[in-house]
């Protein structure tokens, strides 16, 4: 018996010494690849919306600020200095020395310029953030066509100075997001931006290849800081097969599922990370047409809501009432709890609809989806039960949902619709600037005098005076159920982050590929589970 024990346990250290052999420090792949859900990459980081495509540009872009991987505090990019103003409003950055660009040439000051202006031209997704610059929410809405009179001036090869309309305490945080990364001058006016590929980037890698839904990247020896990445190859592959995503994983093809995957039959249970995210999921009114713009109206149909069963605790690990995710020191905010019918039938019978008398039907658009539409069935009978009103749903494919309710892009006949955002920066206005009404990320069109006076009075201030200011903007918000806020989500990702270094769970669940770098891999859990068989076996 002692024999055969000795016998069995050399076989299983065999098989262990085998795997270190293979998968230890050793042998360093020199790819490190990454899936992502099904999604077609928007490459022009001004018209994208996805956080996948966030993270991706993190590999392929770099502004004057980056995020720190595990604080998400800014750190210089591609600036080498900057001062501020007394009064707060005019920053001037300095950039690195002969910065380039992929394919070898000089990255000027002026490209952030150009390309900055463009975004406001376009009046692309996030060119709402760029409105605290001095002209830019004129220059962007058409209302001057002028680009000198927005406060960005390349003054020579480095110098980039930037004139404010106010003191903005997150200025160089929200630098960070992709929307103020430089373009190439030769991609200013691409259309197909995938169809361009491999064109010219500033980040710590560059394209080198693009097809049969597998993106390939590698490091950019232009980069100014290219000693500091440590992985060769970045590879991302795009599918909703959860099994063919988690067999990706277990057999170390893949080193980060970034949202598909069956998460019951990941081999490495520590390699599964979930964390809660500075991000919501709500629903909300088309309050630009009417009767939907009417405050009356909308906030009747949301107190005709089960609230508690919409919000289900056992389905949501975190149920929202407010839009914005508490933070430090912001906690004011107060949203509909709970159903009231009398106050619900009084402000429809003021309004001029007694009991949706008159009402036009309620098309309900939502990605076709088993909570989404066990959501908008909630609302359908809650409504079609108390009212005289007609109540449809119309599902749309998870493809072509986001889409379809765009600004500018929604059908017609929508009415109510969902989404999640994720906030950029840590701070409330990442969610409640959307709302204003020349805001390009205001979907809704929603539009509303003491919501804007509380929010731009804000700007003024600074610390908790502040922070009570916002919170009573977003008051408005919630009380006249231009939002309804459903849940605040978690990220959940599966990588082995004693394998990977690098890799921080975060507020934004963005993870900089710059910063990741393999380490010494867990022993795969198949290994230990060999070895604690061949041990019983032994018995």
């Amino acid at each position: 018996m002692k024999r055969k024990l000795i016998a069995i346990f050399a076989f299983s250290a065999f098989i262990i010494s085998a795997f270190q052999s293979v998968h230890g420090q050793p042998r360093v792949p020199d790819e490190f690849v990454t899936v992502f859900g099904d999604i077609t990459p928007e490459f022009d980081p001004h018209f994208s919306i996805y956080s996948n495509e966030a993270q991706i540009f993190t590999a392929l872009y770099e502004g004057l600020f980056s995020y720190d991987p595990s604080t998400l505090d800014p750190i210089p990019g591609v600036v080498d200095s900057w001062t501020k103003s007394k009064d707060g409003k005019v920053y001037t950055f300095i950039l690195k020395e002969n910065l380039k660009w992929s394919d070898g040439s000089l990255l000027k000051a002026q490209d952030f310029a150009d390309s900055w202006l463009r975004i406001l031209k376009k009046d692309a997704q996030y060119a709402t953030f760029f409105d605290i610059i001095e002209g830019a929410s004129a220059y962007r809405t058409k209302q001057n066509l002028d680009p000198s009179a927005v406060g960005i001036l390349a003054s020579d090869l480095r110098t980039l100075e930037v004139r404010l309309n106010r003191p903005v305490a997150y200025f160089t945080r929200l630098l960070c997001h992709h929307s103020f990364a430089p373009i190439h001058p030769s991609m200013r006016d691409a259309e197909d931006w995938a169809s361009e590929i491999p064109y010219p980037v500033n980040g710590p890698y560059r394209f080198s290849g693009y097809a049969n839904g597998r993106l390939s990247l590698k490091k950019n020896q232009y980069y100014w800081d290219k000693d500091a990445v440590s992985i060769e190859k970045l590879g991302f592959i795009f599918t909703d097969d959860d099994a063919a995503a988690t067999l990706l994983f277990n057999s170390e093809e893949a080193h980060w599922l970034a949202g598909p995957g069956d998460y019951d039959l990941i081999n490495l249970d520590q390699a599964i990370q979930v964390n809660p995210i500075f991000s919501t999921h709500y629903w909300y009114f088309d309050a630009s047409k009417t009767p939907w713009d009417k405050a009356q109206v909308r906030r009747a149909l949301a107190l005709l809501l089960p609230w508690q069963e919409l919000r289900d605790s056992t389905r949501y690990m975190i149920p929202a009432t407010t839009l914005v995710l508490p933070l430090p020191g912001y906690s004011g905010a107060k949203g509909i709890e709970k159903s009231d019918k009398i106050e619900a039938l009084a402000l429809l019978e003021d309004s001029g609809y007694p009991k949706g008398h008159g009402l036009p039907p309620i098309d309900i658009h939502f990605a076709d989806g088993k909570d989404s539409r066990r959501v908008a069935g909630i609302m359908e009978k809650a409504w079609e039960a108390e009212l005289r009103i007609e109540v449809n749903l119309v599902p749309v494919s998870a493809g072509k949902y986001y889409n379809s309710i765009g600004r500018g892009k929604k059908s017609s006949s929508l009415v109510l619709a969902h989404t999640t955002w994720i906030g950029d920066f840590a701070d409330p206005e990442a969610f409640l600037q959307m709302w204003t009404p020349d805001s390009s990320l205001n979907d809704s069109g929603f539009k509303d005098p003491e919501f804007t006076r509380l929010l731009e009075t804000s700007y003024l201030k600074e610390g908790k005076e502040r922070y009570a200011l916002l919170a009573e903007a977003e008051n408005v918000l919630l009380a006249t159920a231009a939002v309804l806020p459903l849940y605040h989500s978690f990220a959940a990702s599966a990588i082995d982050i004693d394998y990977i270094d690098g890799w921080y769970q975060n507020a934004l669940d963005i993870h900089p590929y710059k910063y990741l770098a393999f380490g010494t891999p867990s022993v795969m859990p198949n290994v230990a589970r060999l070895g604690i068989f061949l041990a019983e076996s032994a018995r």
